[in-house]
C-alpha cells in the first residue's frame, strides 16, 4: 500500500496532469485516473487493435467533437456503436441541429405540438428527419444489393462533406464503424423504406468482418462508452477471434444487479474469456459526458507532450 495524494490543484493545472493526480487519491477520481493511464498504455502498444463502443445519445449529447477527436489522433482502429449515434452525427452534418431543454421547456405533450422530439434534456426537431430521409435518397440512388454496417455507414461518410462528423473521420482515417444494431434506428428504418428495400443490411456479415479486424491483432484493447449492444458485440468477436481484451475502460452508470451486459463489471468478463485474466481494467461509474470530456482532452494533452 501507498498513502493515499491529497488532490490540492489550482486552474494551472492541465487535464493531463489531474488525471494522473485523479490516480492518487479516492473513489471515482481515482479509477478515471486509472482509466486514463490504461487508455495510454494500450496507445503505446503498437500490437494491440483498439475499439471504441459508443451506446445511448452520445452525438445527440453534444459529444461529436470528442469522439471526432479521439479517431483524428490515432487512438481508434475501430468503432461499434448504436445507428442513433450515426443517425445523430448525420443530421449534425447536413444541418441539422439539437438544442438545450430548460427545465421549464420540458413540457412533453407541448413539445409534440411544436414537433420537438425530447432526448432527456435535449430537443430534436421533427425537420430534421425529413432532412435525413432527403440525405438517405440521395445517397442511395443509384445503389442496390446487400451490404455490411461498415459497407452502409462507408456510403453515408463519401457524401459528408462536415469535418466534424465521426463517421467521416472514421472514413479518412481507414477505421471501420460497426452498427449491428443499425435496423433499430431511424436511420435503419428510413434506409429500408426510401430505398423501397433495394438496399439490405447483412448483420451476420458483421460478425465474420469484425472478427477478421481482430484476428491479425496480437492483442486487442477497448473504451466502452455505456455497453448495450456495441459492448457486447466488441467483446463477441475478440472471444470468438481468440484475442481478448488485454486493456479495457468501460464508462457507465448502469449496476450489475438487473444481470445485464451494460452494468456487468468487466471482472465478470474474464469468466466468458472475454478480458485476459492479467487485463487491465477499469469500471468508472460516471456519466460518459462527464468522463469522456476529461480522458480525451488528457489524451490529447499527453500526445502534444509526447510529439514535440
Amino acid at each position: 500500500m501507498k498513502e493515499l495524494g491529497q488532490l490540492d490543484v489550482d486552474c494551472t493545472v492541465g487535464y493531463y496532469e489531474l488525471l494522473k493526480r485523479f490516480s492518487q487519491v479516492g473513489m471515482v477520481a481515482r479509477e478515471l485516473g486509472r482509466a486514463f493511464s490504461i487508455m495510454v498504455s494500450m496507445f503505446l502498444d503498437n500490437d494491440c487493435h483498439r475499439l471504441l463502443g459508443i451506446a445511448g445519445a452520445a452525438v445527440a449529447s453534444g459529444l461529436r467533437p470528442l469522439i471526432t477527436k479521439l479517431i483524428k489522433l490515432g487512438f481508434v482502429n475501430t468503432v461499434v456503436t448504436t445507428g442513433a449515434n450515426i443517425t445523430h452525427d448525420i443530421i449534425e452534418a447536413i444541418g441539422g441541429k439539437h438544442f438545450v431543454l430548460e427545465h421549464d421547456e420540458i413540457d412533453d405533450v407541448k413539445l409534440a405540438k411544436k414537433g420537438i422530439y425530447r432526448i432527456y434534456n435535449i430537443g430534436i426537431m421533427g425537420e430534421s428527419y425529413n432532412m435525413l430521409e432527403k440525405f438517405v435518397d440521395e445517397a442511395f440512388e443509384t445503389v442496390s444489393g446487400i451490404f455490411s454496417s461498415p459497407d452502409i455507414v462507408k456510403m453515408l461518410a463519401s457524401k459528408i462533406k462536415d469535418e466534424g462528423s465521426f463517421i467521416k473521420a472514421s472514413y479518412d482515417c481507414g477505421v471501420e464503424v460497426f452498427s449491428p444494431a443499425l435496423a433499430d434506428s431511424i436511420l435503419g428504418s428510413q434506409i429500408r423504406f426510401r430505398t423501397g428495400g433495394k438496399v439490405r443490411l447483412d448483420t451476420l456479415s458483421d460478425v465474420s468482418k469484425l472478427v477478421d479486424r481482430v484476428w491479425d491483432s496480437k492483442r486487442t484493447g477497448a473504451i466502452f462508452l455505456g455497453g448495450g449492444t456495441p459492448k457486447h458485440f466488441a467483446m463477441m468477436a475478440v472471444n470468438t477471434a481468440g484475442r481478448p481484451l488485454s486493456y479495457a475502460i468501460q464508462i457507465t452508470t448502469d449496476r450489475e444487479e438487473h444481470g445485464g451486459l451494460s452494468g456487468a463489471r468487466l471482472e465478470e468478463a474474464k469468466s466468458w474469456g472475454k478480458v485476459m485474466v492479467e487485463g487491465m481494467i477499469a469500471n468508472v461509474c460516471l456519466d460518459m459526458s462527464i468522463a469522456l470530456p476529461l480522458l480525451v482532452l488528457a489524451f490529447e494533452e499527453w500526445v502534444r507532450q509526447k510529439r514535440s
